[in-house]
């Protein structure tokens, strides 16, 4: 059995979206080595639904940013990646996450912050597709928003930081049962 190691671990749960960044650009070998991620990332019965489009240019993420209600703060971006999608199953939706996840936990492995944005009406993506050039077969349900994390700023609102309790979000073998002793 491989035991993980606790660099690993602390890493998968420090993970924090970035909302504000500085003006410094993400170089594009690190785009890149994020494109090579996304590319491993796996995908249901590996279909590999996505086709993703770099944006570096501060006119085009601003555009983007007023695509959707939670997609503000690519504004401030360096550099985004849209994750465009082929099909409409839950599958495809759980591809879309596990994606973005790989690439906002390999950005912090390069030391660059990352946010996910959401175009969730059929309104805004139809936006996002127009504004890129998007064929029809392709919906851009998200964007992973990159660049240096502007540490000086609130990145959340102070009300959505923190953790519920570990035994609050999870039972033990039934529903409402706590963990044993030994787990603790």
């Amino acid at each position: 059995m491989t035991t993980p190691t606790p660099d690993v671990l602390a890493a998968l749960r420090s993970l924090r979206q970035s909302r504000r960044f500085l003006s410094t650009p993400v170089d594009d070998k690190d785009l890149q080595q994020l494109l090579e991620v996304a590319r491993w990332t796996g995908s249901a019965k590996n279909t590999q639904p996505w086709h993703l489009v770099v944006v570096t240019d501060p006119e085009t993420n601003r555009a983007l940013a007023g695509c959707g209600d939670f997609a503000g703060f690519l504004e401030g971006v360096t550099a985004s990646i849209v994750v465009a999608v082929e099909g409409e199953s839950r599958a495809v939706a759980y591809d879309d996450g596990r994606l973005q996840e790989r690439v906002m936990l390999a950005a912090a492995s390069l030391g660059i912050g990352s946010g996910t944005a959401w175009f969730s009406t059929g309104e805004s993506r139809q936006r996002v597709r127009d504004l890129l050039g998007l064929p029809e077969k392709l919906d851009p349900w998200s964007a992973i928003g990159l660049g240096y994390t502007d540490v000086s700023q609130a990145q959340a609102a102070p009300q959505l930081s923190g953790r519920k309790p570990l035994e609050e979000i999870s039972s033990w073998g039934r529903y409402g049962q706590p963990a044993p002793p030994t787990a603790l």
